[in-house]
């Protein structure tokens, strides 16, 4: 069964009053209308409002996972990646925007209200290449869960 979205305390912000700088603004999972699951190492994720269906790959599920379980700066998710794959460079930072920017562009992400920004001594412990080797991360959306139920597929 897919998990219920969570309509709990860290809703989505609407109305900045106050304009934070990119670099310190946090990101998190809107679970709130997004259900996911991993399946075979990648997640799958439905948008609740419109039932599109999207996948990420291994570098993109890492991320998603990671604003799941809590709200990041995009420097600190970089960061997380840089450690978790054991890949350096600016590119990384590049890769991790422009895929929030896609979480985002389809409402699968949120800034995040409340909690302070993560450092690098308060991240999780990483597991070096336990997600396979760096590729840039993915979204790719497959369509709407109402058209692929009604297809037979």
């Amino acid at each position: 069964m897919w998990p219920r979205p969570i309509l709990a305390a860290h809703r989505c912000k609407r109305n900045l009053a106050v304009q934070v700088p990119s670099f310190m603004r946090r990101v998190r999972a809107n679970t709130d209308i997004a259900a996911w699951r991993i399946v075979d190492g990648e997640a799958v994720i439905v948008h609740a409002v419109s039932s599109a269906y999207y996948g990420l790959n291994s570098t993109g599920t890492f991320i998603w996972e990671s604003i799941v379980s809590e709200p990041l700066a995009s420097h600190d998710i970089a960061d997380r990646v840089t450690t978790q794959f054991g890949v350096a460079g600016h590119s990384i930072r590049d890769e991790v925007e422009a895929f929030l920017a896609s979480l985002a562009a389809e409402g699968l992400t949120c800034e995040a209200t409340g909690a302070p920004i993560t450092t690098p001594a308060d991240a999780a412990p990483a597991r070096p290449n336990a997600s396979g080797p760096f590729v840039p991360p993915r979204l790719a959306r497959f369509g709407e869960l109402e058209q692929l139920v009604l297809s037979g597929e």
